[in-house]
């Protein structure tokens, strides 16, 4: 058993596509073990039902990362994506809490934080021929 157990951690190793996405990973900061101020005022901007509190305290780099990009809503928007989805093949994933939690996050930021969208140009038509 242990021998099987060696032969998957040396393939794993040997996996080209793991090996690739180690090297693009950036490397560990101080920052990534705690969340920052920037993170902290989010928190407390958001809904007290869409904090994320899981996450902030198993993954501060993740939710550090969200809270960075926060102001830009198709960033963000694109973030969580990138978090929900797996797109490498083969990714573990969050544990059902904290996949909830960004669900959530994302909800609120399609539903809520959506910028108003121009109104279509038909219309605009219909009301300025409609009855008046």
């Amino acid at each position: 058993m242990l021998d099987l157990i060696r032969q998957f951690l040396a393939d794993a190793e040997d996996d080209p596509v793991q090996r690739r996405w180690e090297r693009l990973r950036r490397l560990p900061r101080c920052s990534d073990q705690a969340l920052t101020g920037t993170t902290r005022r989010w928190l407390r901007q958001l809904p007290a039902g869409r904090r994320p509190l899981r996450l902030c305290e198993l993954y501060p780099r993740v939710a550090n990362r969200i809270a960075w990009c926060w102001s830009d809503v198709a960033l963000s928007e694109s973030i969580l994506e990138d978090l929900l989805v797996d797109r490498r093949g083969g990714r573990q994933g969050f544990a059902a809490p904290i996949v909830r939690e960004l669900q959530r996050l994302q909800d609120f930021n399609t539903q809520q934080r959506v910028e108003p969208r121009a109104v279509p140009i038909w219309r605009a038509v219909v009301r300025s021929v409609g009855p008046g």
